[in-house]
């Protein structure tokens, strides 16, 4: 009988250390993930240990590349934690817009403000869900949403909002999970073929997919009209 106890509690250790450390709290819901990241938003840019070359290779430059016949274009980052988007883009000479970052995360909202502090004036902090963005329809050049559909009550939902607030012609950049852990994250992850129709169903066109970051696939698209 107490081995049975002492392997319950093993495997209940072992599940709660997947939910909370692992899966971030992907199935407990919005205010679990809120709690998780507000926690670790100290400690949040040492943990990713973001590499600028990297972030600027692949987010900074390209971004500001198919922003640049755009005259001081706004740009919208859901899920924008500590403004991760925000300072790979405006590390860029050729960027001369305003990024909005948006979460839920108060304390990560605050820890981007303190990073982004070089760009005053440039930058807008939201609280706020990404299931109902507190934007008019077309108010943005560019929308981006990275690793973070998973976490979110409505990944469908969200995207749909992206697409909302993105103007005809914008570009939206947003990733899906697709690492080995992705198969664990059980209803929070789309395969390859289905995020692609996903993206199908929105008013979306000339939609690349390419692998990021090793857990990702990077998919950048249009929006119509």
């Amino acid at each position: 009988m107490l081995y049975i106890a002492v392997a319950a509690v093993v495997l209940l250790g072992l599940l709660a250390y997947w939910e909370l450390v692992i899966a971030e709290g992907a199935h407990l819901g919005p205010g679990v993930v809120v709690w998780l990241y507000d926690l670790t938003a100290p400690r949040y840019d040492r943990i990713k240990k973001f590499d600028l070359e990297i972030e600027d290779g692949t987010l900074g430059l390209p971004l500001a590349a198919r922003l640049a016949a755009v005259e001081s274009p706004r740009v919208l980052d859901v899920a924008a934690g500590t403004g991760r988007v925000a300072r790979a883009l405006l590390r860029q000479p050729a960027f001369d817009g305003r990024v909005v970052n948006l979460d839920l995360a108060g304390r990560m909202l605050a820890e981007g403000q303190r990073a982004c502090a070089a760009w005053p004036g440039r930058l807008d902090w939201v609280r706020a869900p990404a299931g109902a963005l507190p934007f008019a329809a077309e108010t943005f050049d560019a929308v981006t949403c990275l690793e973070a559909l998973e976490f979110l009550p409505d990944a469908r939902a969200a995207l749909a909002e992206c697409a909302r607030v993105l103007r005809p012609g914008g570009m939206l950049l947003v990733t899906n999970r697709v690492g080995g852990e992705a198969r664990l994250l059980a209803g929070k992850t789309f395969r390859p073929a289905a995020f692609e129709q996903l993206l199908a169903a929105l008013p979306l066109c000339q939609v690349e997919v390419e692998r990021w970051q090793v857990e990702y696939d990077l998919a950048w698209a249009v929006k119509s009209g």
